[in-house]
């Protein structure tokens, strides 16, 4: 669960990392999407020697390759709907929207994964997905606009990439995987955008601290995926968008609503719990 916990603080950081670059720095999409994915493939290029794994026989499988594919496509277009969200979108109501990240998630792992089908675990994410929906969706929300039709769209791309990441990692070392992705996503946005290396140096001081968050998230999200499971996983990064919600209180002013956050944020922890609980047993 540690790997999980770590995964979700920096993934809140990331997110205001983010924010920032594109919203306060003004960096151009086409210039942020290649350049942060090259600098996440040096990254993680020096993490592939942590618990490497390769599988080639298995790997190598046309089903298997099919389903990197398809992982590679869904990451794509979901970072392109995400980013260009977090250029025109307040935090609040980008998070919001990117809440039901985790519902979808649990429901998809549990069909495809029949060890993601612990009654109590599943029963837990599904409630903790939910009260965090219903603590956080307002009445604007179910009118939605074009900019939050592109983030609820890049939802189901998410879940999608999560159920085709956790097949793979039988195969691959998480570090492995993660750097292999982020490398061919890099190649991907370079041939796309075209981008130009001549940026502010605040610009380029936030990609690297979004590179360095999104590396930690992302490869720790992996290792926990692996070893408490997808659902399990998903509940404990529940508590990532808080960390960016205290930011958005307090540096991005955009809402202040702390009194509801904490009482939702009580009853994941709660759920966290109950779920630990109930996997020793």
């Amino acid at each position: 669960m540690f790997f999980a916990l770590i995964a979700a603080l920096s993934g809140g950081c990331g997110d205001i990392a983010n924010k920032i670059l594109l919203a306060r720095f003004k960096l151009a999409l086409r210039q942020y999407l290649p350049l942060i994915f090259m600098i996440l493939t040096v990254i993680s290029y020096f993490l592939i020697p942590i618990n490497y794994k390769f599988v080639q026989e298995e790997a190598l499988r046309w089903s298997n390759i099919a389903i990197f594919l398809v992982m590679v496509t869904a990451a794509t277009v979901w970072n392109t709907l995400l980013a260009k969200s977090l250029q025109s979108e307040p935090l609040h109501e980008y998070e919001t929207i990117i809440l039901t990240v985790p519902l979808f998630t649990v429901i998809l792992a549990a069909i495809f994964f029949p060890a993601e089908r612990n009654l109590h675990v599943l029963l837990a994410g599904i409630v903790a997905s939910l009260v965090l929906l219903l603590f956080k969706m307002k009445k604007h929300h179910l009118s939605l606009s074009g900019n939050a039709r592109r983030t609820a769209l890049a939802v189901v791309f998410i879940a999608v990439e999560v159920v085709c990441l956790r097949h793979l990692l039988n195969f691959y070392s998480p570090s492995l995987l993660y750097f292999i992705r982020v490398a061919l996503l890099a190649l991907i946005f370079a041939f796309i955008y075209r981008p130009s290396f001549r940026l502010e140096l605040r610009q380029w001081i936030g990609l690297v601290a979004a590179a360095i968050f999104g590396t930690g998230v992302m490869v720790l999200k992996y290792y926990a995926f692996v070893q408490i499971g997808v659902v399990f996983t998903t509940m404990v990064l529940l508590l990532s968008p808080f960390i960016a919600y205290g930011a958005s209180y307090y540096y991005l002013k955009e809402r202040k609503d702390f009194r509801r956050d904490f009482i939702c944020a009580l009853i994941i922890v709660a759920c966290i719990i109950y779920s630990a609980i109930m996997r020793l047993k």
